[in-house]
Formats: C-alpha cells, structure tokens, sequence
C-alpha cells in the first residue's frame, strides 16, 4: 500500500518486539522503497520476541496506548495520512487493561485486517471481525495474503457478509515496483482508495 499511495501518505509502527533482529521499518522502506520522510521512526522497540506486555516487562517498562499513538498523532496533521503496523493482531496485550485494539481506537484510524492464508485463518479472522464490531473500530477491509482458498473465500462470504475482501498473493521475489503494482491493484478497492487513494 505504502509503495504506491499518494506522497502525503506515512508508514509508522508505534511498537516492534524482537528488535534487533527484526526491524518491520527498515523492511517496510526496503519493499516500498519509500524513504525516511514518509517512514519516520517514531517506534518503541523491545528486545525479546514476544508479545509487547510481556516484551515490555522484562525490561521494566509500562505500555499506554496514548503514549504509542502520540507521535503518530503529533506528525498527522494536514496533509499527511498514515497507515499504521500494528503488532500480533487485535487484541495482542500492550498492558493488564490495554490491547492493540486500544491503541487502533487511540490513533483513531480505521482497521486494515491481514489475514495469512492457512489452516485456522477462518477462525481467527472471524474472532477479528466479531472483536472490532465489539470494540465499534470501523473495518476498512480483510486482505487475504497467499493462495485462494475457496474454503476461506465462502465461510466470510456467509459469515461476515459485510467485511470487503481483498486478495494479495504470495510473493516468491519481491522489490518495490513488485510492490508498486500490487498495492496498486489494491487501492482501486473502493474502501482502500476512499482511505489512502
């Protein structure tokens, strides 16, 4: 998405675990080859790969969703948009009482689902949806990443009639025109362009 959104369109990740090694910023300008002034670094990053609560205890932190959103919010005033990675899926700890649901509702953006083709993603993407609804998080859309599944495709179809699915395929290579043009097969989805287009 970010590859091929307008330039006033910003990619932040407010918390990343397992840094180092694991850096999504750095991955996220090599693949869409944007550069730093619409990738800022404006994220927490914690040492061990697991989920940011725990992350965050180890190294005698406490978590808010405010204070992870508020750098993202100080950078988005006119004209820039911003799409936002959050971490482990929807209801991931940050805290005891906070969740990554908490955090999507303190940046006040709507929710992009991702969702890996594979067994358990029927599951696992219905429980996002239903906690979104619950949570009153708009949905801009479910992207389904990998083969088509017919399987997955009918039990959203019947079960989440209202969610919009978009499919993005698995990449064997990868390089930012690869991604230029996927991410701009995507915004001609209508929800997508209305948000970034």
């Amino acid at each position: 998405l970010l590859a091929a959104a307008p330039d006033d369109v910003c990619y932040a990740k407010p918390i990343q675990t397992g840094s180092p090694p694991d850096d999504d910023l750095l991955h996220v300008r090599r693949l869409s080859g944007v550069g730093h002034e619409r990738t800022p670094d404006l994220g927490l990053r914690l040492k061990a790969p697991v989920s940011p609560h725990h992350a965050a205890r180890l190294e005698g932190r406490a978590l808010s969703a405010a204070d992870l959103a508020a750098p993202v919010r100080a950078m988005a005033a006119p004209p820039r948009r911003w799409i936002v990675e959050g971490a482990g899926g929807l209801l991931t700890p940050l805290s005891e009482t906070e969740t990554m649901a908490d955090l999507a509702r303190a940046l006040g953006l709507p929710v992009l689902v991702v969702v890996a083709v594979r067994l358990g993603a029927i599951n696992a993407t219905l429980l996002t949806l239903r906690a979104l609804a619950a949570e009153r998080l708009p949905c801009l859309g479910v992207v389904l990443v990998g083969l088509e599944d017919p399987s997955l495709m009918s039990a959203l179809s019947a079960h989440a009639p209202q969610a919009k699915l978009l499919q993005f395929p698995r990449l064997e290579t990868t390089s930012p025109g690869v991604m230029r043009r996927l991410g701009r097969a995507l915004l001609s989805e209508r929800p997508l362009r209305e948000a970034l287009g």
